[in-house]
């Protein structure tokens, strides 16, 4: 494939290789008709294109000898650990995946996908439009369906509805996977994310798939949204653990939804940011918090450069809170909360900072007070009754 793609001296600075999982036909009560559609897009720098063809190349000949890499080979009368062997090779390979989860019962079946070039139009389409918007200069190769005609038209539906502007940059090519073993490589990965939205993977498999989310994943978007974990709470947590963490992700996922199509800079940070906490919200354990560090990072690597800590504070992370999301925080980091103790992180943060700083202006207006007579108070007037209330309190718990 290498000769084929013709990459030296090009311009583009990401590639993707697409693949799907799962059928069209959206009567999930038909025999072997899947309840999910999986497309998984393999996302690489072009200078590491070589190498990983080279690995994944290896992979295949590994356990797949002369065919190509595909999840559908891969039975599961071992209890899946031909599966996991495959997967733990997986891991060690230099590259990154996004991939679009579609729930065909959410959908309406009696309206927009009657056809099977329709539905797929769409569903590339929500897929390639995030991409798009987050590589202004990506080339693209998909696994090809149909014919010529199909593929010109497919073509022309995502320069149309997905092209930013006019200095877009990407590039789309239909390609039989036979010819690109990275088409393949997302195959396998679609397939092995079915196999867990399809319910039909064990404990073992879930624990890859969990890892391989952790490592791999730039994210998994669900649709039609769902307010949900990918994975059952632990069994240690308080009974309403659950539903503090499905609360907490209700109310992001809403603001990311509402928000979704809002092009100002402070708008594309702060959706920026909720996406990465809501990911790791779905992954991490009870302990993790995302470091500022860490979020700043996440956000440089999205292209939103020279971002402060104080930006974080005051631009992200308050703002969102001001518009109903729910973030957790305490010296370690942010993040959405999934159990009562994170709550309880977020209100012993607050009081940590916010009584002594009114306990401290309280102070500073009493001595003015006194030393004045009453003459000069700091907060007098119209403009600051909510603290005044919580300074009064203050004295009370004083006298």
């Amino acid at each position: 494939m290498p000769e084929a793609l013709n990459l030296r001296n090009r311009p583009i600075k990401t590639l993707a290789f697409i693949d799907e999982s799962g059928n069209t036909d959206l009567d999930t009560s038909k025999k072997d008709v899947s309840k999910y559609f999986i497309v998984c897009a393999v996302i690489i720098d072009e200078g590491d294109f070589q190498a990983l063809s080279e690995d994944v190349a290896e992979l295949r000949k590994k356990y797949f000898q002369a065919g190509e890499i595909k999840s559908s080979k891969v039975r599961d009368r071992d209890n899946h650990e031909r599966r996991i062997k495959i997967l733990s090779s997986i891991l060690e390979l230099d590259f990154k995946f996004y991939a679009i989860a579609v729930e065909k019962d959410a959908l309406r079946k009696d309206g927009g996908f009657p056809h099977k070039r329709s539905f797929l139009k769409f569903i590339n389409g929500i897929l390639y439009r995030q991409l798009f918007e987050n590589y202004p200069a990506i080339k693209v190769y998909a696994d090809e369906h149909g014919g010529e005609d199909f593929k010109e038209s497919f073509r022309n539906y995502i320069e149309k509805n997905h092209k930013p502007d006019l200095f877009w940059e990407s590039e789309i090519n239909l390609v039989a996977s036979q010819d690109s073993t990275l088409v393949q490589l997302a195959d396998f990965l679609a397939g092995t994310l079915a196999k867990v939205y399809e319910g039909k993977s064990n404990p073992a498999l879930k624990e890859k798939y969990r890892l391989l989310l952790q490592q791999k994943a730039l994210d998994i978007k669900e649709w039609p949204t769902k307010f949900q974990t990918y994975f059952s709470p632990d069994q240690t947590s308080k009974e309403y653990d659950q539903f503090i963490h499905s609360h907490a992700l209700s109310k992001a996922e809403l603001f990311l939804e509402k928000n979704r199509n809002n092009q100002d800079d402070e708008s594309k940070l702060q959706l920026c940011a909720l996406n990465h906490l809501v990911f790791q919200s779905r992954l991490s354990t009870n302990k993790e918090y995302i470091s500022t560090k860490s979020l700043l990072s996440h956000l440089e690597s999205c292209g939103f450069m020279n971002v402060t800590e104080q930006a974080i504070r005051s631009t992200i992370i308050s703002k969102l809170r001001d518009k109903d999301v729910i973030i957790a925080s305490c010296n370690k980091g942010y993040k959405i909360p999934r159990c009562y103790e994170d709550l309880f992180d977020f209100v012993d943060r607050v009081n940590s900072l916010v009584l002594p700083l009114l306990e401290r202006l309280n102070k500073a207006r009493n001595s003015y007070l006194i030393a004045s007579k009453h003459d000069v108070d700091l907060l007098k007037g119209p403009n600051y009754p909510e603290i005044v209330d919580f300074l009064e309190i203050l004295n009370k718990k004083t006298i």
